[in-house]
C-alpha cells in the first residue's frame, strides 16, 4: 500500500489537469491544421510543435499541482532508493515486461488472434527523418524529454493520486488505460498497456519515480537503436 502522506492531490486536481491538457492540445491541433503543415516540413518546425505539445501537458500540471497546491519535486516521487536497488528493479521489471509481452503474443497466436494490438508503433524517424539533426532531435525526445515528462505526469501525479484515493490496484489499472490511450496508437496498445502496468507497479513498489525514468530510458534506447541501425524494419 502507498504510505499516507500529508500532501495529497484530489480527483478534482486530476480532472482539472486533464481537461486543461486536452483543451490546449485541441487548440494546438486546430492551429497546426490551419497552418497546413506539410509532411516534409523542416525538422526544427516539427520539434517546436512537439515542445508546444509537451508544454501543453506540463503547464496545467504545474499550475494545479505546483502553483495552487505548493507541490515540491519530492511530492512527484523524486526520492533516491540507491543505485544498486534502482538497477536491480529496472532489470527485473524489464525482464517481466519482455516476458509478459512474449507470453501474450504466443497466447494470442494460439487462440487465432494473431498480432492484434501488437502491431509496430510509428517510428520517430518517420517524423524527424534520419539526417544528423533529425537523429539528434529524435534522441533528445526519446531518451530525455519523453521519459522525464511522462513519468512525472503519469506516475508522479496521476498514479499517485488515483492509488491514494481508489487504491493501488485501481490506480495501476486506470493509469495504464489512460497512458496507453493518450498515445493514440491503438494498433500497438498491448505493449503500451503492459509497459504502463510494469511502470506503475515499479513506482508503487519503490515509492520513487527514478526507477521508472531509468526503465523508460532503457526501453526507449533499445527501441531507438534497433530502428536506427535497421535491425528490424
Amino acid at each position: 500500500m502507498l504510505e499516507q502522506e500529508k500532501f495529497k492531490w484530489t480527483l478534482s486536481d486530476v480532472f482539472n489537469v486533464f481537461v486543461s491538457v486536452f483543451t490546449i492540445e485541441f487548440f494546438l491541433y486546430i492551429i497546426i491544421k490551419f497552418c497546413d503543415l506539410p509532411y516534409d516540413a523542416h525538422v526544427l518546425y516539427k520539434f517546436i510543435i512537439y515542445i508546444l505539445q509537451v508544454a501543453g501537458m506540463i503547464l496545467p500540471l504545474y499550475y494545479f499541482a505546483v502553483y495552487k497546491k505548493g507541490a515540491k519535486l519530492k511530492d512527484f516521487g523524486f526520492k533516491s532508493i540507491g543505485l544498486k536497488k534502482t538497477v536491480l528493479w529496472v532489470l527485473f521489471s524489464y525482464v517481466v515486461y519482455i516476458g509478459t509481452g512474449v507470453l501474450l503474443i504466443m497466447t494470442f497466436y494460439s487462440l487465432g488472434i494473431g498480432s492484434l494490438g501488437f502491431e509496430p508503433q510509428k517510428s520517430i524517424f518517420e517524423i524527424f527523418g534520419r539526417d544528423t539533426l533529425g537523429i539528434a532531435i529524435a534522441f533528445l525526445i526519446a531518451l530525455v524529454i519523453a521519459p522525464l515528462t511522462e513519468e512525472i505526469f503519469f506516475r508522479g501525479f496521476v498514479l499517485q493520486t488515483l492509488a491514494k484515493i481508489l487504491g493501488p490496484a485501481w490506480g495501476i489499472a486506470l493509469t495504464a488505460l489512460i497512458f496507453a490511450s493518450v498515445h493514440f496508437e491503438f494498433q500497438s496498445i498491448m505493449p503500451l498497456l503492459i509497459l504502463s502496468v510494469v511502470l506503475n507497479v515499479l513506482f508503487i513498489k519503490t515509492r520513487s519515480v527514478w526507477p521508472g525514468i531509468v526503465f523508460h530510458i532503457l526501453n526507449n534506447s533499445i527501441a531507438f537503436f534497433i530502428v536506427l541501425f535497421g535491425i528490424v524494419v
